[in-house]
């Protein structure tokens, strides 16, 4: 027997809903769902999208970008659809040509709100030693410390935590690792049972499935680094 060695099927976001609305039983396995269930559907979905960003940190969402300072600026306004800066930054020396492959890149370190708001010498001027992203504004805004100067004007390469893609076009699939579909197919049919007016049992049942295949995703979508114990006892030495 020969074995496909294709990879590529990948569900659009229309039959995701359709595979939803089957999973519901709002329709049989012979029927396509009509455009307004697709249209709620896809509303469903982006709603899923932009609350599951709440669950974590998925290795897909956090992308790398650079950001050039300018003399005398302390705030830089993100992108649109930028969430959050996570992580340290590296700070690169200016006239560095590849920035991928830069020497002597310094790390910066990202602080609080608070430690943004006592710090007294908010004047100082320098190299950027400390970075806080202020999430308050739409888009956030990064402030450095302390404020570049013309001879500070390198770039900083940050890890930034991106939104998912919208889910507008249904001929476009999910920007999610293609494990996610089980758990958004079930999410889209607990959503659709609801607006259906289904019974609560079978509303449960969906939202349970659903529910298992997210913390599953959840474990795998995260970045993998291996893990380290510490253990701490008390001894004589340490009283």
């Amino acid at each position: 027997m020969t074995i496909n060695t294709s990879r590529t099927r990948e569900l659009n976001i229309n039959r995701l809903i359709q595979h939803g609305a089957k999973l519901a039983s709002l329709l049989s396995v012979y029927q396509s769902a009509p455009e307004a269930t697709l249209s709620f559907g896809r509303d469903c979905l982006q709603y899923l999208l932009d609350g599951m960003e709440a669950e974590g940190l998925r290795a897909r969402a956090v992308e790398f970008e650079t950001l050039t300072m300018v003399a005398g600026q302390s705030a830089y306004e993100l992108d649109d659809d930028v969430i959050d800066v996570v992580g340290k930054g590296m700070y690169i020396q200016p006239g560095t040509a590849d920035l991928n492959h830069a020497a002597g890149e310094v790390a910066i370190i990202p602080i609080s709100r608070e430690q943004w708001q006592l710090q007294s010498a908010k004047d100082a001027t320098g190299r950027p030693i400390q970075m806080y992203c202020h999430r308050t504004s739409s888009p956030p805004e990064l402030r450095v410390w302390p404020t570049p100067t013309a001879s500070d004007l390198g770039t900083i390469r940050l890890q930034i935590h991106r939104l998912a893609a919208n889910s507008n076009d249904g001929a476009k699939t999910v920007d999610m690792e293609r494990f996610w579909g089980m758990h958004l197919s079930y999410a889209i049919a607990r959503e659709l049972a609801v607006a259906n007016g289904l019974s609560p049992t079978r509303i449960n049942y969906l939202n349970g499935i659903a529910e298992l295949h997210l913390q599953k995703c959840k474990s795998y979508s995260a970045q993998k680094t291996r893990a380290r114990l510490r253990v701490s006892h008390p001894t004589g030495w340490n009283r």
